[in-house]
C-alpha cells in the first residue's frame, strides 16, 4: 500500500512566463500565476491539496503544466483547486498508480505521450486524448504491474532517452531506444509513492517527505529528506524562508531591478542567470525562470561569479582566482583535479575579470577586464590573453553569446550587439533595455 504524500510546488519556485529579447509578442504567463490572480472557487466536498493526504501520481504534460493525482480528483498547476480526473483526461480510471511524460525525440508515435498506470494495465495519451489501452508487460517487457511511481529521464539528463520505474525497494531502467531493462536497489531511493523530474532535478515522495536523487547513480543530495509541504505547494502559515524570499529585496525576486553577476547560455539551450548565491534557470519559454541556490548543481561554487562560459560540453565557472570545470552531459559533475588556478589553466590575469563570453560553435573566449576585451583560443596550448579592444563600458556585470548575438549587462539594463565583431568596431554604445521587461518578463 502506498504511503500518502503531502503536497508539491516550490513555494519560492513559482512557474513564470519569459520572453528572449530577440522574441516578438508577450510574456508567456503560466497556467499558475493565472490561478493566482484569479482563483477558482473551491468545490465543496473536494479535496483541498494542503490537507497532508498526499498524491498517487505527479507529471508535467506536454505544454509543461505538473498534474497531481489523488483518487478520482487532480490539481492542475501549482494553485488550482482539486477537479475530476476525467473532465481532462476521459476514460482515465481513478486511483491511478502511476503517470508520466515520455520523452522520445527519436520516435515521433511516442514522444509527448502521456501514459497513466493503473494495475496491469497502461492508458497512452496524446494530450487528452486516449490512443490505447495496454497490459504493461506487452507494451514495456521487464516491467512489473502495480508500480509506485514513474519518472522520465530525458537524455541531457541520462545517457540515453529513458524511463524510471519504482516498485518496492527496485528502480527499474528502461532504455527508450533499446528496450533493455536493468533493474537496481538504491538503498537511498525506495517505496516512492511517486516521482518528478522538475527542471532538471528528480525527486521521490515519501509520505509527506520528499528526496532530490541522482537519476544514474541513485544516491541522495545532502540536507533530505524535506516536507513537501514547505516547498512543493502553497499552504497558508507555511513555506521555506518565506519572509526572505518574498521580500521585495531578496536576491530570489528576479524582477527588483538588482544586477546580476552573470549570464550564460550552455549548449542545451539552457539560459542561466545568476546572483550572489543563487542562480535562476530557463529551460524552455513555458518553463520561465526559476531560482536555486547556487550549490543546489554546484556544491563548491558559493558567491559572486566572476565569469561563465560553455565550451565543449563543460561549463567553466571563474570564482576570483580558481577555475571550476564541470562536466555538463546529464548531472553536472566536477572535473577531478579543479578548481586549479585561472591564471595556469587560461592564462588571464587572477583577479578583475568582470565578465566572460563564447559564441557557440567557437573556441574564442572572450575575457572582459573593464573597459577592456581580450580573447583566449581554448584550443591552443598554453593558452594566453592575445589583442584586445576597448568597449564603451567602462564596466560590465556580465556577458552572453548566443546565436542572436552578445549581450553585455550592466546593472539593470543590457545592451546588444550583433556579433564580438560588431562589439570590437563600436563607434557608439547601443540603446540600453531593461533585464527585467525584456529578459525576465516582468510587468512593472
Amino acid at each position: 500500500m502506498k504511503f500518502l504524500l503531502g503536497g508539491l510546488c516550490l513555494s519560492w519556485v513559482l512557474a513564470l512566463g519569459f520572453s528572449y529579447p530577440w522574441m516578438k509578442g508577450h510574456p508567456n504567463i503560466t497556467h499558475d500565476e493565472l490561478s493566482q490572480h484569479h482563483p477558482h472557487p473551491r468545490i465543496a466536498g473536494f479535496p483541498e491539496r494542503c490537507d497532508g493526504l498526499g498524491f498517487d501520481a505527479i507529471t508535467l504534460d506536454e505544454q509543461g503544466v505538473t498534474y497531481f493525482f489523488r483518487d478520482e480528483f487532480l490539481w492542475k498547476g501549482f494553485a488550482a483547486p482539486a477537479q475530476r480526473i476525467n473532465e481532462t483526461w476521459p476514460l482515465l480510471p481513478s486511483h491511478i498508480d502511476a503517470a508520466v511524460r515520455v520523452h522520445h525525440t527519436l520516435s515521433p508515435n511516442e514522444n509527448d505521450r502521456m501514459l497513466f498506470f493503473k494495475g496491469d494495465q497502461v492508458y497512452q495519451y496524446f494530450g487528452t486524448t486516449l490512443e490505447g489501452q495496454f497490459l504493461i508487460h506487452e507494451k514495456f517487457p521487464g516491467i512489473p504491474a502495480n508500480l509506485d511511481a514513474a519518472v522520465a529521464c530525458p537524455i541531457r539528463e541520462c545517457p540515453a532517452n529513458s524511463l524510471l520505474f519504482f516498485k518496492g525497494e527496485t528502480v527499474y531502467l528502461l532504455d527508450l531506444q533499446t528496450k533493455l531493462v536493468k533493474e537496481k536497489t538504491w538503498p537511498q531511493v525506495h517505496h516512492c509513492t511517486s516521482a518528478l523530474l522538475w527542471l532538471g532535478n528528480f525527486y521521490c515522495f515519501q509520505g509527506t517527505n520528499f528526496t532530490r536523487f541522482n537519476p544514474n547513480a541513485g544516491f541522495v543530495f545532502s540536507g533530505y529528506p524535506k516536507d513537501a509541504r514547505d516547498y512543493f505547494m502553497h499552504c497558508e502559515g507555511r513555506g521555506h524562508g518565506k519572509k526572505n524570499k518574498t521580500s521585495a529585496d531578496s536576491n530570489y525576486n528576479r524582477c527588483n531591478n538588482r544586477s546580476f553577476d552573470e549570464f550564460n547560455e550552455d549548449e542545451l539551450g539552457r539560459v542561466y542567470a545568476f546572483r550572489e548565491n543563487l542562480y535562476f534557470r530557463l529551460d524552455t519559454k513555458r518553463d520561465g525562470w526559476h531560482p536555486w541556490p547556487l550549490r543546489f548543481s554546484w556544491p563548491e561554487l558559493h558567491g559572486k561569479i566572476d565569469g561563465v562560459f560553455s565550451w565543449n560540453k563543460k561549463i567553466y565557472f571563474i570564482q576570483g582566482s580558481q577555475l571550476f570545470v564541470y562536466k555538463a552531459e546529464a548531472q553536472y559533475a566536477l572535473i577531478e583535479g579543479y578548481p586549479k588556478p585561472v591564471t595556469e589553466e587560461l592564462g588571464i590575469p587572477s583577479t578583475g575579470v568582470d565578465a566572460t563570453f563564447i559564441c557557440q560553435g567557437s573556441s574564442l573566449l572572450y575575457v572582459i577586464l573593464g573597459n577592456q576585451v581580450q580573447s583566449v583560443n581554448l584550443e591552443k596550448t598554453p593558452r594566453n590573453l592575445g589583442d584586445g579592444f576597448r568597449i564603451g563600458h567602462s564596466h560590465v556585470d556580465g556577458a552572453m553569446c548566443n546565436t542572436n548575438g552578445v549581450y553585455l549587462f550592466v546593472g539593470a539594463h543590457y545592451y546588444k550587439y550583433n556579433s564580438p565583431s560588431d562589439l570590437a568596431a563600436w563607434t557608439s554604445t547601443p540603446d540600453p533595455h531593461s533585464i527585467s521587461l525584456d529578459f525576465m518578463s516582468c510587468v512593472h
